[in-house]
């Protein structure tokens, strides 16, 4: 650790919770998921790892908390919209840009954090869902509805996400340009519709994509039958 590493280390009466949490988050930004162990973070933040064990129960803990941290950033619909699919495109895209923000930890968002069956772990998650649930209810949809429209428009975006982020983080040396190539060398009469799919990869849009995404559910949404 360099010194001026150390200027930015809390008092060791101040470190919290949240400080721990957002130093481990940290580390996956600048060297990946794999990197973080609690020894690795307690090096991080300059204290034992004894220390982050009375924030973070476990390592398993630990990632959860990261997740929840991440989310805690999202936009709340806002109930008085009439407009349902405004609000929840607003609110994708912006689940899409936390995502980008730190795509390393994007995995995180797709399982975690894992405490309850609908996968939310706190009070902060829940008003998410609430606030959802409460749009569609509000908008005509039964809560069984609603809530298969929650369950719906979380796999659609845990899915997009991974899939946009993937790239760059499993395979950082794997450009566009190389993948192209790869393609167009593929033999034309057993690939034949892979042979034009080099020009759509460089041309690809994740905006647009998830835009595409939404709008096709929301169709299907919008067809669903009241009871």
């Amino acid at each position: 650790m360099t010194p001026s590493d150390r200027l930015n280390q809390p008092p060791r009466d101040r470190i919290d919770r949240e400080y721990v949490v957002s130093a481990a988050l940290s580390i996956i930004d600048n060297t990946g998921l794999d990197s973080l162990t609690i020894r690795s973070l307690a090096v991080s933040i300059d204290r034992d790892p004894m220390t982050v064990y009375r924030y973070v129960a476990t390592k398993e803990a630990l990632l959860d908390a990261i997740a929840d941290s991440i989310l805690g950033g999202l936009v709340a619909v806002d109930g008085s919209d009439t407009d349902w699919r405004r609000q929840l495109t607003i609110f994708a895209r912006h689940y899409r840009e936390l995502a980008l923000e730190h795509p390393r930890a994007a995995v995180l968002l797709a399982t975690r954090p894992r405490a309850t069956p609908l996968g939310l772990g706190t009070t902060r998650s829940l008003v998410s869902l609430e606030g959802i649930l409460s749009l569609l209810a509000t908008s005509g949809f039964t809560v069984p509805e609603a809530l298969s429209a929650y369950r719906l428009l979380m796999s659609l975006l845990r899915g997009h996400v991974l899939s946009e982020t993937q790239e760059t983080t499993d395979h950082p040396d794997e450009t566009v340009d190389r993948l192209s190539l790869a393609l167009r060398r593929l033999p034309i009469d057993d690939f034949p519709i892979m042979s034009v799919i080099p020009s759509l990869i460089t041309e690809y849009d994740g905006a647009h994509e998830l835009n595409r995404g939404l709008d096709v559910l929301f169709d299907g949404l919008g067809n669903t039958p009241k009871s």
